[in-house]
């Protein structure tokens, strides 16, 4: 995972995982194509990795925004009190 802050979903979906590279570490086979034969639990487990990262990435990314735009909101109630 990239260090450093993300702006853009483009850029925080760059920073996950590959599915493929998941499936190789869990030890599941995925194919490029058809992968009719992989279990629902074996599904899971792959997007189950991907999924959270991106979940917890999210929310941090949203923590920052509304810490940004609480001290923008705070800087323009100074303006109107002065």
């Amino acid at each position: 995972m990239t260090k450093g802050k993300i702006d853009t979903m483009q850029e925080l979906n760059a920073t996950l995982p590959n599915k493929h590279e998941v499936a190789e570490e869990l030890g599941i086979p995925l194919d490029q194509g058809h992968n009719e034969e992989l279990t629902t639990s074996q599904v899971g487990k792959i997007g189950g990795r991907i999924g959270g990262q991106k979940v917890k990435m999210m929310i941090e990314m949203a923590k920052e925004q509304m810490e940004n735009n609480s001290i923008e909101e705070a800087a323009e109630a100074t303006k109107g009190t002065k």
